[in-house]
């Protein structure tokens, strides 16, 4: 599914405008940006947490050339989903 999708999927099921579905959206992203930024946890209730986890620099060497090359350090998003969640995707 894509954005588009996704928006005119949500505006649908809320009842809402596609205007203030894409501004949810939006700020979701932004909340999950700065606080995960941060190394901070982001739980939603019956929906599930997005943990971060920082992966060090590195450096790897390109096989093709023989040159090495550093990686900088990225946080990456691991998502865990909510035991209520996991139910309802096994019903």
């Amino acid at each position: 599914m894509e954005n588009k999708e996704l928006i005119n999927t949500l505006s649908k099921k809320l009842s809402r405008d596609n205007k203030d579905v894409s501004a949810l959206i939006e700020g979701l992203s932004m909340i999950l940006r700065d606080s995960c930024g941060n190394m901070d946890m982001v739980a939603i209730p019956s929906f599930g947490s997005f943990i971060p986890e920082k992966e060090d620099e590195r450096v790897s060497i390109d096989l093709e050339t023989g040159k090495r090359m550093l990686y900088p350090p990225q946080i990456n998003l691991k998502f865990k989903p909510s035991a209520i969640l996991r139910k309802r995707f096994n019903e």
